[in-house]
């Protein structure tokens, strides 16, 4: 159970107990800083955005290497096209020489 004050010295002493000094007070942040600090700290929608643009980044990272993947394997094409046609002629020419030609 709390004790009563009955005196105003009594009064003065629990106040300066209870009251913080200016050297306490130095530790603590100002208003300027904590509107600055305020206008520095994301919402909630600002992490969901950053969120939905992480995975964005993510899926365009992996849609783009398997692009790169395709690129890789269609890139020779066009020299298997050019040795189809040379192995066209050669076909032709044998298929000529033996009498199966077309």
């Amino acid at each position: 159970m709390t004790k009563k004050i009955t005196t105003i010295e009594g009064l003065a002493e629990m106040m300066q107990r209870t009251m913080a000094s200016k050297e306490d007070l130095k530790s603590l942040a100002t208003k300027a800083e904590l509107e600055e600090i305020r206008a520095e700290m994301a919402t909630k929608e600002d992490l969901k955005r950053l969120a939905t643009k992480a995975e964005m980044e993510a899926g365009f990272f992996a849609v783009n290497r398997r692009i790169d993947l395709l690129r890789e394997d269609v890139s020779d094409i066009p020299t298997m096209r050019e040795e189809l046609h040379g192995f066209r002629k050669r076909l032709e020419r044998v298929e000529h020489k033996v009498g199966l030609a077309r």
